[in-house]
């Protein structure tokens, strides 16, 4: 009889090392499939955790699955349940990224019973499954500003995704959404939105939802088709302008597009035309009306370029054939009585880095590809890598 008490509690202890007998007993028919730091039971509405870590997980499970209310069993548990409860809450809805974008509330109730704590998990979201499901995931700062391109380029109002080894700020992220809008010269709304607004959810971290939302002063559905149009006319109009000045060689350069823009344009007008169009038709153009030019000419003509806001205003970083530089807007102003003149114009003037800082020029640098005096062909900018950005690390 001794011998078979035994027996039973040796088997007993080795199927049950962490728990012990009497935990099978309280549980009844309960089953369970591990997960990290907490436990799935046969019913999924109902979860075992024995650490800190576990109960935080635990939630986010029922997060994850957009629940709006579970039980979390608390076994061999040393913390202080209720502090941890607190924290544990506040980590999920202020902490985590999918938590702090769509909970709205996240109550409990906590029972002791016998061996272990009973938590009643009751919440409420402030966004639906359907909209937590259509986050699309992106990877550090190349991820980032491709989805803002996207944004710009798709006409659309907002747009909301997860970032991941993503560490900027709500200033940069307003920074990368107006370079989005300045590389889109044919949105002539996009250049002048009333309202930019950037909410990260949570505020800081590497991993967090990021929402950007577009608002005009007129209805999106009228800018949409009023933007359509204007984009045709400017396409019609840099094809005859192209058409009337052909390459010398068997492409244009950047000096080539250059002299178009100044010959088109009707002057250099502090107050005049801030629109691409209307500066390749010839009306006298503001610096900003000139930069939209030429960038749309170069986009059209396959030369890599993108705007640069820096401290002394903008301007843009062109692939020239030293490689990639810096091009001011002055550069694009018309030459007074240049069509009076017999001599041609003086060249036009590229800037390196290290030229534009001599001039006291400054500008993120880590946003744009690097211009110095090395084969193109070797650089790399930062704007059209696909993949996670190496210098982002770097840059913060």
């Amino acid at each position: 009889m001794v011998k078979k008490r035994v027996l039973s509690l040796l088997l007993c202890a080795a199927l049950l090392p962490l728990s012990g007998c009497a935990a099978m007993l309280e549980r009844g028919r309960e089953t369970s499939t591990t997960h990290v730091d907490y436990a799935v039971t046969e019913d999924e509405s109902i979860l075992r955790a024995e650490t800190y870590q576990g109960l935080v997980n635990a939630m986010l499970y029922f997060v994850s699955g957009h629940r709006t209310g579970g039980t979390i069993r608390l076994y061999n548990y040393t913390g202080d349940v209720e502090a941890d409860l607190a924290n544990a809450r506040d980590e999920v809805m202020y902490d985590d990224p999918l938590g702090a974008y769509s909970v709205r509330a996240l109550t409990y109730d906590a029972t002791r019973i016998l061996t272990y704590y009973e938590v009643e998990l009751r919440i409420a979201y402030a966004r639906s499954a359907q909209e937590v499901d259509a986050l699309r995931e992106v990877t550090g700062l190349a991820g980032v500003r491709q989805e803002l391109k996207r944004l710009v380029a798709g006409q659309e109002a907002s747009a909301t995704f997860l970032a991941s080894y993503f560490s900027g700020d709500r200033e940069l992220l307003e920074q990368l959404l107006l370079l989005a809008c300045y590389s889109a010269p044919e949105l002539s709304w996009h250049h002048d939105v009333s309202s930019r607004e950037i909410v990260l959810y949570p505020e800081t971290g590497t991993r967090r939802v990021i929402e950007a939302r577009l608002t005009w002063s007129r209805g999106a559905a009228e800018v949409a088709a009023e933007e359509r149009e204007y984009a045709q006319q400017l396409e019609t109009a840099a094809a005859a302008l192209l058409e009337a000045n052909p390459p010398a060689g068997e492409s244009y350069t950047v000096e080539e597009l250059a002299d178009i823009v100044r010959a088109a344009a009707g002057g250099a007008d502090s107050a005049g035309t801030p629109l691409a169009l209307y500066a390749l038709t010839g009306e006298p153009a503001s610096d900003f009306g000139l930069l939209m030019a030429m960038e749309y000419l170069c986009q059209q003509c396959g030369i890599e370029v993108e705007p640069v806001n820096g401290g002394q205003g903008l301007w843009l970083i062109v692939a020239a054939r030293p490689g990639y530089r810096h091009l001011l807007p002055q550069e694009l102003r018309p030459i007074e009585g240049e069509e009076d003149q017999e001599e041609p114009p003086p060249p036009l003037k590229l800037y390196t880095d290290q030229e534009l800082r001599a001039q006291g020029y400054e500008w993120p640098a880590s946003l744009h590809p690097a211009c110095e005096d090395y084969d193109a062909s070797k650089a790399v900018s930062p704007l059209f890598d696909s993949g996670a950005d190496p210098e982002e690390a770097a840059f913060w």
